[in-house]
């Protein structure tokens, strides 16, 4: 029986370690698949750019700087490959938005750029922007850059929170934008442009070596990460996270080296060759080695607290200016405001007595009051019409003084466009007629009923059709009402006098009408546009325009189907 058993016993185990051997195989191919894909996974793509020091390729076309100096020092302890893409700036973002790179460093955090990529915590740099100058640039305060040329990197934070900055202060400036800072301390040195914004730490680096010097014009102190793909590579920006918590702890540690061995003087101390030879003679090696090391860390903690002072002095700096620029931009805003008031009182004061000479001087025009003599109708006339004239001007002024001011609010209502359309242009169909041009319209049947303020809208289309026809001596002057997609778009066509490129942009600026000699045949305040647009602004649409120079031009209001 015991035989028996045996001989049943021995397949069974074979088939048994068969299994087993199977198993063991199949797990160890799999942990092979996974220790692949572990090694995969440990190259990190990290995008290069021209940002000395902060991040650069040094003259041997290795990356270098603080944030090199940093990921270098985090890869080590991870296990990473690091693999350097090189290219400018927006070059780099476009790669990182992509996929094509894993990591951005030196990337400025903002509300915007936190909706499109993901950002670590702890922030591994702070910086502000500034303008440097020629020494005798006379640039001296924000006020200084009116009209200047302003060199600025293109697509960055900067060139975004400049715009504003200078706007708040109702500056005229010329933005150069460009993509390497490199160029734009170029430019500025050879006078292509008239300063150059960059960060702290570029500035301080290289505006000597061009010339250059920091002017007084400092904003948007800003907290710079590394970048990765919005909700992608979390396990790098959280590893970033955990290394910079201990490094920035520590003075000695990576990081700090690497701030002080790119925004500061070395601090060197070597050892003489003669107490070398005698420490290997004498045996007096370990005491000279514990010396030198006690004065080199003197000179390094010297040279830190230096640092150190020298950034809080920095970022005092910042505060200090920010607030006073804040103050400034308060007095500006109140001084707006109180203007915007003051013309509108006036405007309204000024209405009511206009009306009263226009309601009289119509009277005795009618000969409601008696007959008048060929004389007395001629001057009556100048009276009548200049007053009407003074009138419209009034009027454009308390719509312009109402809508900075805030006080103009449209109406949302149900009214049919295409009698409008039709009502404005009945009613400049004599101005047309004196001229002698050519005076039509052509609207699309699906242009109906819409949802908006009618007189608004009128006013708007009639400023676009007496422009057109003002400055229209001959040829003629078209109106077009069409649906393009969601928008009805209406142009008002001319084959006037045009308008020349570099007048473009004082096109809808108040108080402001491109080349006097225009103003003096045209006659006008340059209101009209610029209330047209706004008005369009808060009806939802916009205006724009396309002109040549001497052909004519045609000028568009685009307005939502749905209002």
């Amino acid at each position: 029986m015991s035989t028996k058993m045996t001989l049943i016993d021995k397949p069974y185990k074979k088939a048994i370690a068969g299994q087993l051997l199977q198993g063991l195989f199949i797990l160890l191919l799999i942990l092979l698949m996974a220790a692949f894909a572990w090694a995969e996974n440990r190259v990190v793509r990290v995008g290069v750019y021209e940002n000395a020091p902060k991040v650069f390729t040094s003259e041997s076309g290795k990356p270098s700087g603080i944030f090199i100096d940093i990921i270098e020092y985090i890869a080590k302890q991870e296990d990473w490959d690091l693999e350097y893409v090189t290219g400018t700036w927006i070059e780099g973002l476009d790669r990182l938005d992509r996929g094509e790179i894993d990591l951005m460093p030196d990337v400025a955090f903002t509300a915007e750029r936190d909706k499109k990529f993901s950002f670590h915590k702890i922030q591994v740099l702070s910086s502000w922007f500034q303008a440097y100058a020629g020494k005798d640039s006379g640039i001296r305060s924000i006020l200084d850059l009116n009209g200047k040329r302003i060199a600025i990197l293109e697509g960055s934070v900067q060139q975004e929170a400049f715009t504003r900055f200078s706007q708040g202060f109702g500056l005229r400036i010329k933005l150069v934008p460009v993509q390497h800072y490199k160029t734009m301390f170029e430019m500025a040195a050879r006078g292509e442009v008239d300063a150059a914004v960059t960060n702290q730490f570029y500035g301080a680096m290289h505006a000597r070596r061009y010339g250059l010097v920091d002017t007084a014009v400092v904003f948007e102190p800003s907290a710079l990460f590394f970048a990765a793909q919005k909700n992608d590579k979390t396990q790098l920006l959280e590893a970033i996270d955990r290394h910079l918590s201990v490094l920035k702890k520590d003075m000695q540690s990576p990081y700090y080296n690497s701030l002080r061995r790119w925004t500061s003087e070395k601090v060197r101390f070597k050892v003489p060759l003669w107490l070398q030879i005698l420490a290997l003679i004498a045996g007096v090696a370990l005491l000279t080695s514990l010396a030198g090391s006690f004065i080199l860390k003197r000179q390094v903690n010297a040279r830190t607290r230096e640092l150190w002072q020298i950034n809080q002095e920095m970022e005092q700096r910042i505060i200090e200016r920010t607030a006073q620029l804040e103050e400034a931009r308060m007095k500006a805003e109140s001084a707006d405001r109180l203007k915007s008031a003051f013309l509108a009182t006036m405007s309204h004061e000024l209405r009511t007595p206009l009306n009263s000479i226009i309601g009289f001087t119509g009277i005795l025009l009618q000969k409601l009051g008696g007959p008048l003599n060929e004389e007395q109708a001629k001057q009556l006339g100048m009276v009548y019409n200049s007053a009407k004239h003074l009138l419209d001007l009034i009027n454009d002024v308390l719509d312009i003084s109402k809508i900075e001011a805030g006080q103009l609010n449209v109406i949302s209502e149900p009214f049919d466009l295409r009698e409008s359309i039709e009502r404005v242009m009945k009613s400049s169909q004599p101005l047309a007629d004196k001229k002698g041009i050519e005076f039509s319209s052509t609207v699309a049947p699906e242009i109906g009923a819409i949802t908006g303020d009618r007189r608004r809208v009128e006013q708007i289309l009639l400023n676009l059709i007496s422009n057109a026809i003002k400055f229209t001596e001959q040829g003629y002057v078209r109106l077009q009402g069409e649906v393009r997609g969601d928008d009805i778009v209406i142009d008002v066509k001319d084959t006037g006098i045009g308008i020349k490129q570099e007048d473009m942009g004082l096109l809808f600026t108040a108080f402001q009408q491109i080349e006097s000699g225009i103003t003096r045949k045209y006659d006008g305040t340059g209101l009209g546009l610029s209330i047209c647009k706004k008005l369009a602004h808060l009806l939802g649409g916009e205006i724009r325009v396309e002109s040549e120079w001497g052909k004519g031009s045609t000028f568009s209001l685009i307005l939502k189907k749905e209002g």
